[in-house]
């Protein structure tokens, strides 16, 4: 770890903003393991190690915050996102609600050329399945999901469902890394894309069926890895 920071001081001051190279190094860190779950990330250590400001390394953190690879905890600072079973299957029985209400909202007041948007990240993740691009398609499926809630006009459920879900996001695409575990990214962008189509086609019942097995596949990887390993 403390190598790959300083191979990031010698970087800095180049043409992407020192913030993004900052999440970047930091993020690709958790990726490779050097960061485990449950890890502390020290922003003092970090900023002393690169040669910048704290301030600077916080804003960085932030953005990983966002992504819901790292969390802020009291007493702790940050730390590299870590959720039981019971917090996911917790989370997951929110999400299917709240996510149900945002397709729902979209197709009732979402602009057809937004909701075409929406197809075309869906589209995206599809494109990253088919290269085994796992970094990319956790990027685009976040971008998916973030355009859905904005979709919905309804300013709270962004915040709700960012909060929630953001984190499984990322543990998810944390364990498929560390696990080389490529399956089933097919069958989740195509259930992207069949769900934007259907908002667009204003169909309710076809989006929430697609929906509601798309959850059950996701709460069923995850809640199968954590029995897979308590028979270990």
């Amino acid at each position: 770890m403390a190598g790959k920071l300083a191979e990031l001081s010698h970087k800095l001051g180049r043409r992407t903003p020192v913030v993004d190279q900052i999440a970047g190094s930091i993020r690709a860190m958790i990726v490779a393991g050097d960061l485990k779950p449950g890890d502390r990330v020290v922003e003092s250590r970090i900023a002393r190690q690169i040669g910048v400001g704290q301030p600077t390394v916080r804003e960085a953190l932030v953005a990983l915050e966002h992504q819901g690879l790292v969390v802020r905890k009291a007493n702790q600072g940050c730390v590299v996102t870590e959720l039981t079973k019971e917090e996911i299957s917790q989370i997951l029985r929110v999400r299917e609600q709240l996510e149900g209400m945002a397709i729902d909202l979209a197709m009732e007041i979402a602009p057809d050329d937004e909701i075409r948007k929406l197809v075309d990240v869906a589209l995206e993740m599809r494109k990253a399945a088919a290269a085994h691009d796992l970094e990319r398609f956790f990027d685009v499926d976040v971008q998916f999901h973030e355009m859905l809630w904005r979709l919905s006009g309804n300013f709270v459920l962004p915040k709700l469902l960012s909060q929630t879900l953001m984190p499984v996001l990322a543990f998810h695409f944390m364990r498929n890394l560390r696990d080389r575990s490529q399956f089933q990214l097919a069958d989740a962008a195509a259930a992207h894309v069949e769900i934007a189509q259907a908002i667009l086609r204003r169909d309710r019942e076809a989006a929430r069926q697609v929906a509601r097995q798309k959850f059950g596949l996701f709460a069923e990887q995850h809640l199968g890895w954590y029995r897979s390993e308590e028979r270990q």
